[in-house]
């Protein structure tokens, strides 16, 4: 073989190398560069969510109703509507989506049990559905486990049917926590409070609180659901004084009928409540990050089976006191996609998720 033909193989050889070298190189940067996926896991970020279950009715029906066999007719058009929401199957959508978010902390409204029993027999203890049991049940399904941490009773109410049987709904909060921080120890929970709000309506309103020894950081996360009605305002004022009374920074999650972009809402007439947590020092994430974004996380029909999405009001919120950043939030469960799944949709509330990072300068009590 001539030297010339040796050279050229050589130099061919060399260039290919060089261009295998520099390509690699190329990838790497391009990689280096690439944002990394926004997880719960990265660093000292947090990761909230605040959802309503709903449990699948308005209740109208009963509430107008007066006479014996005007409640009974109520209650039996109020048992048949729950049901024909798909309570259990709507849990599988709302389950997808906090498996694929992983939020460390969840605050869950309306984790509603429907139980039936014997005519005129109280109290009704077979269970038709449990949304807090389900949901559990179905993360665990997809491998990522919570532990509902705690479970604040509401509304226990049990009233004969036309179907030859009593129904009794029973309405709960409750707040859950990603199990593998748990047994980790990268989250330790103490001073565990749960308490029922003194102006409280039927529903009887209240919130749960727990301080947080998270990665070497300390808060107190406070999950609340306030009344529709006028009582919010006293309600938050009491959340202030009690749940909020602390140095500790606080996460404060909720479903609380308060339209924070309207004063003037005519069905959430409680701004005042809503004004007394910003005057406390709560900041308002959604509002803070996405000062443009409507937000919307209310509004869905009672049957759920609206084709074009009716949310037109912003009342489920992430709110944090104390030395938190903001690293996204973003509004759940309320998309066409999540619909489509079953003909309806998922809640008559999206849900609310919001990653902070904490820094390390918090207070203790």
């Amino acid at each position: 073989m001539s030297k010339s033909v040796m050279c050229e193989r050589y130099c061919a050889a060399i260039r290919r190398w060089r261009l295998l070298d520099v390509t690699a190189f190329l990838v790497l940067v391009l990689l280096s560069l690439a944002p990394a996926p926004v997880s719960a896991d990265d660093g000292h970020r947090l990761r909230v969510m605040t959802q309503n279950l709903y449990v699948g009715s308005f209740f109208q029906e009963l509430s107008a109703a007066k006479t014996p066999g005007e409640i009974i007719a109520a209650a039996t058009l109020t048992y048949s509507n729950i049901l024909a929401t798909r309570p259990a199957e709507r849990v599988v959508v709302i389950a997808d989506k906090i498996a694929y978010l992983r939020p460390d902390f969840v605050g869950l409204e309306q984790a509603a049990i429907l139980r039936t029993g014997a005519l005129n027999a109280p109290p009704a203890t077979t269970v038709t559905f449990d949304l807090l049991q389900s949901l559990l049940q179905q993360l665990a399904a997809r491998g990522v486990r919570y532990e509902a941490v705690a479970v604040k009773p509401g509304l226990d109410a049990e009233v004969p049917t036309a179907l030859g049987f009593n129904a009794r709904i029973t309405l709960r909060d409750a707040l859950i926590v990603r199990a593998d921080l748990l047994e980790q120890g990268q989250v330790k929970l103490s001073n565990l409070q749960i308490r029922q709000y003194i102006a409280a309506s039927v529903d009887t309103e209240g919130y749960s609180s727990i301080d947080v020894t998270w990665r070497g950081r300390q808060f107190r996360f406070v999950t609340t659901h306030f009344a529709l009605a006028s009582l919010a305002p006293a309600q938050a004022l009491e959340l202030v004084q009690t749940a909020a009374n602390t140095t500790l920074p606080v996460v404060l999650v909720c479903d609380c009928n308060a339209n924070p972009d309207n004063p003037a809402d005519p069905i959430f007439q409680n701004f005042a409540a809503y004004l007394l947590l910003k005057n406390a020092g709560f900041v308002d994430v959604f509002r803070t990050a996405r000062p443009n974004d409507p937000g919307f996380t209310f509004g869905q029909a009672e049957n759920l089976l609206n084709v074009t999405s009716t949310m037109s009001r912003r009342i489920d919120l992430v709110q944090f006191r104390g030395p938190f950043t903001i690293e996204d939030v973003q509004v759940v469960n309320a998309s066409p996609a999540d619909r489509e799944r079953l003909g309806l949709w998922p809640s008559d509330h999206a849900g609310v998720v919001a990653t902070l990072t904490l820094r390390s300068s918090a207070g203790t009590d």
